[in-house]
């Protein structure tokens, strides 16, 4: 394919691109047309390397146009109205029957427990599944938890167990069909927001489930430590005959989340509810070198789950005797020290911006004085870390343009950006969402996405007399990250998407 008339960063005048067998061959001005060639007239755009979501979970995200939203439900009595009136709505319509899934809520906005009891006086036999916001925990009633096989309680299902519980929501009537349209739905959208790859995260055996779906991007799919003596191969393996489906790294989940109040911290912290505590460990430090020994003797990689700082220091001791390349997944709250660990260990940092727009208000309330550990991209990037941004969707939407546009301006509303000592700028940004690319030139990957009305996107953040970005401009950078318009996206010099 030949693609002509593009602008690329730093580039001052437009140029042509040839893309042959998945690789950039030639780029100049007015490229010749070889006879037969397919030709993309860009009209000027700019072409930016393909986006990567480097944090999904697939098999979750599938099921969420089929989702009952929970999310901003303050209380138990809020969701169960929520689902009560989802079962009218099913019952009026003669919607088919199945199971109800729902996906958003968060623990630490409840004062009273969600029981099993007040969910069954809602839901009666209708098999029923609320997945809390930050996937740590869901709520089950008694004909869910007899479909897949678990004992009575009176709790929710959470951390190690819920994600062994996870990948068999498809036996759950109705649940099987909604993953099958939903997959190739988030490629759809994925595709249209400039997404090229994600690494997908997902419990069960994905990397079993992709090669058998059209797959139009790429994807690395992980494992995860029960599962891991199946393990195709080793991080970088080929899965299917299109080169798009490689084998990840494996995903150890050492602590839980913020809104699960289970992320493990070095200080104790509260909900305001009445819980105080230092949050769970759920893979305690021997456990964790012998699963990272296991895939360092296979030839995986790692990505470590840590939250808390006091999961990050356990990460960041098991990664460092075992001498495996790493990366520390949401690496949300960090001590200097850690940060000084991951630089020396050479351990990517894989961060979700869009969780700060989410967690802002909670660190603040049950972690006090404790603000400036959370999501330090700067200190990180400035230590010489490599950023990798992500989502963990569903958590947040699959949107590489949401994410950019939090690290650049870290807020959701009319506040000022939340500790703008760490903001990214725009390029900055850019560069932590494309997988190690630094530019599109010759030899390199035919994955890119064109973008129109692109001036400024990417342009620097002007900084104020205290050090920091200016907020007024930062403010409309983030802004124009989110409103960026994805002319076209290319996967291995094919066009997959178009507007």
């Amino acid at each position: 394919m030949l693609i002509r008339q593009v602008l690329l960063l730093d580039r001052p005048a437009p140029a042509d691109l040839r893309l042959d067998d998945g690789t950039i061959t030639e780029l100049g001005p007015s490229l010749p047309r070889r006879p037969g060639e397919e030709v993309l007239d860009a009209g000027g755009a700019l072409a930016i390397p393909g986006l990567w979501d480097q944090h999904v979970h697939t098999g979750q995200l599938a099921q969420a146009h089929a989702r009952l939203d929970t999310t901003g439900a303050g209380s138990v009595g809020v969701i169960l109205e929520r689902v009560r009136a989802e079962l009218a709505a099913r019952r009026e319509s003669a919607l088919p029957g199945g199971a109800l899934i729902g996906f958003g809520h968060r623990l630490v906005d409840f004062a009273v427990p969600p029981t099993v009891p007040a969910l069954d006086e809602a839901t009666g036999r209708v098999p029923t599944v609320l997945i809390g916001g930050d996937a740590h925990h869901a709520w089950l009633n008694t004909a869910a938890l007899e479909a897949l096989g678990l004992p009575p309680r009176d709790g929710i299902v959470a951390e190690e167990e819920w994600f062994a519980l996870a990948p068999r929501l498809p036996e759950l009537p109705g649940v099987a069909e909604s993953v099958a349209t939903g997959a190739a739905m988030l490629q759809r959208q994925a595709l249209q927001r400039g997404v090229v790859g994600l690494v997908d995260m997902e419990w069960g055996r994905p990397w079993e489930t992709w090669p058998q779906r059209a797959t139009r991007m790429r994807i690395r799919t992980a494992v995860y430590p029960e599962q891991l003596a199946a393990a195709p191969g080793p991080t970088g393996t080929v899965l299917d005959p299109t080169g798009l489906v490689t084998m990840g790294p494996l995903k150890v989940i050492v602590d839980g989340a913020l809104g699960s109040h289970s992320a493990y911290t070095r200080e104790a912290y509260t909900d305001g509810h009445g819980y105080a505590g230092h949050g769970v460990l759920s893979v305690g430090p021997a456990a964790l070198r012998d699963a990272l020994a296991h895939a360092r003797s296979t030839g995986l990689t790692a990505a470590v789950h840590a939250i808390g700082d006091a999961a990050a220091q356990v990460a960041l001791a098991a990664i460092a005797e075992v001498g495996i390349p790493a990366r520390i997944e949401h690496a949300q709250m960090l001590t200097d020290d850690d940060i000084d660990a991951m630089a020396a260990l050479g351990v990517v940092a894989s961060v979700q911006p869009a969780h700060l727009l989410d967690d802002r208000d909670a660190t603040e309330t049950i972690w006090p004085g404790h603000g400036t550990q959370a999501f330090r991209l700067r200190d990180l990037r400035e230590a010489g870390v490599e950023l990798a941004l992500g989502s963990d969707a569903p958590v947040a939407p699959l949107d590489p343009w949401l994410a950019m546009a939090a690290a650049v301006h870290r807020s959701a509303d009319e506040r000022p950006a939340w500790h703008p000592s760490q903001q990214l700028q725009p390029r900055e940004a850019l560069a932590a969402s494309t997988d190690g690319v630094g530019a599109l030139e010759v030899g390199g990957r035919a994955d890119l996405v064109l973008l129109e009305d692109a001036e400024g996107l990417f342009a620097d953040v002007p900084h104020g007399a205290d050090g920091v970005m200016v907020e007024g401009a930062a403010r409309e950078a983030a802004a124009r990250l989110r409103e960026t318009d994805v002319l076209a996206t290319l996967v291995a010099g094919g066009l997959e998407s178009q507007r």
